[in-house]
């Protein structure tokens, strides 16, 4: 009974740990829920820094908060995979910044290195096939398409081919549903205008992260 209430508390903490904000807070002497989109994730801060900057947030929102939470989480608690979820509420609802955050893309990146790298490769073989193929290169597109064919590709495989997964990878496979549900889902909040939400706002929002091109 500890463990359910432990590690959903502390997932979330460790998720809500504003990175990109303090990076630009302190570094940068910006306030980047001011600018841009006005969220606190990577996306919003990496033209404001050099490409080796990049490098030490994606560490930090990638490696510490996503994969390391994670992989422990698989080593000693397996059976509460599904608690990964409030790491990224943690990360798009931060407690430290009344409740408001990132895209929880990095982060999402970063568990699905923790689960299995094997599953991470095939996210990013897709991403690579998908980004070459876009026409806009600004777009977050190629990742969300990655999350969503993942599932696709791994179930033909493991019952059709068996050339890279078995069936010990299935209890990790509804992580990426859930990981890609609440990708799309904080993306189409946007500004949290919904007066001015329709079809075409609402593709912007989930392509682009924002309500024009």
């Amino acid at each position: 009974m500890i463990v359910v209430i432990f590690i959903p508390i502390f997932l979330y903490l460790i998720g809500s740990l504003p990175t990109s904000y303090l990076f630009g807070k302190y570094f940068l002497e910006k306030n980047i829920l001011l600018e841009g989109t006005k969220h606190s994730g990577l996306s919003n801060i990496y033209s404001h820094i050099t490409f080796d900057k990049v490098i030490y947030i994606l560490f930090l929102d990638v490696i510490l908060k996503g994969a390391l939470p994670s992989f422990l989480l698989l080593l000693y608690f397996d059976d509460y995979l599904y608690f990964l979820f409030f790491l990224i509420i943690g990360h798009n609802w931060s407690i430290f910044l009344n409740f408001k955050g990132g895209k929880g893309l990095a982060i999402s990146i970063g568990i699905m290195i923790g689960l299995s790298l094997k599953l991470f490769l095939l996210l990013l073989f897709l991403f690579v096939i998908f980004w070459a193929f876009q026409k806009f290169k600004d777009s977050s597109l190629p990742w969300l398409l990655s999350f969503l064919f993942s599932p696709i590709v791994f179930y033909y495989d493991s019952n059709y081919l068996n050339l890279f997964f078995d069936l010990y990878y299935f209890n990790k496979l509804y992580i990426l549903i859930l990981l890609l549900s609440l990708l799309i889902f904080t993306r189409t909040l946007g500004d949290r205008n919904y007066s001015r939400i329709n079809f075409k706002t609402l593709i912007f929002r989930i392509i682009f992260d924002r309500d024009k091109r």
